[in-house]
């Protein structure tokens, strides 16, 4: 069984990663998508979870890679360039006093205004590019349970997946 688990409120830490560790014990694969990696810090996965931050579907997207680009590689190149030696640390305070404020408080409130629907494309993209086809989606916390919806209309009626609450559902 092919289980992928939409986790991107992080209300149900605790119950997310016993349930994928179950489904791995019992032979499938699970695959849990976060929306922040770092909140799922203190949470081991048992070995065979893949956990997917939802940023990193967002790397081949045309704005994040003009972003990336002009907001942080150039910049940083120059740095590197003017302060030789000592380029590492003016690029580590142009990152957290300039580009990061940046990317947080202008960059994804715009993009996010703009491209409500990007993110439920992306998971959808993932779902069926998948080497081994998803089997089960499961919808761990109320966050995520619009994106699920988005995501099974970008799937289309043809689809085959199933949705559920917890991985206690699925059989």
């Amino acid at each position: 069984m092919n289980v992928l688990f939409l986790a991107l409120g992080a209300a149900r830490r605790r119950a997310v990663v016993e349930e994928s560790a179950k489904v791995v014990a019992d032979g499938g694969t699970a695959t849990v998508v976060v929306a922040v990696a770092k909140q799922w810090k203190n949470d081991p996965f048992a070995p065979g979870v893949t956990v997917l931050d939802s940023s990193l579907l967002h790397r081949d997207e045309l704005l994040w890679r003009l972003e990336r680009l002009v907001v942080y590689r150039g910049p940083e190149f120059v740095l590197r360039r003017a302060f030789g030696r000592r380029g590492n640390s003016a690029v580590g305070a142009y990152r957290r006093k300039v580009a990061d404020r940046f990317h947080r408080r202008a960059f994804l409130p715009v993009h996010k205004r703009l491209r409500k629907d990007v993110s439920s494309r992306l998971i959808a993209q993932h779902i069926t590019r998948a080497a081994r086809p998803y089997e089960w989606i499961i919808v761990s916390d109320q966050r995520s349970m619009p994106e699920a919806v988005a995501v099974l209309n970008e799937l289309g009626p043809k689809s085959r997946i199933g949705v559920a609450w917890s991985a206690d559902h699925v059989s």
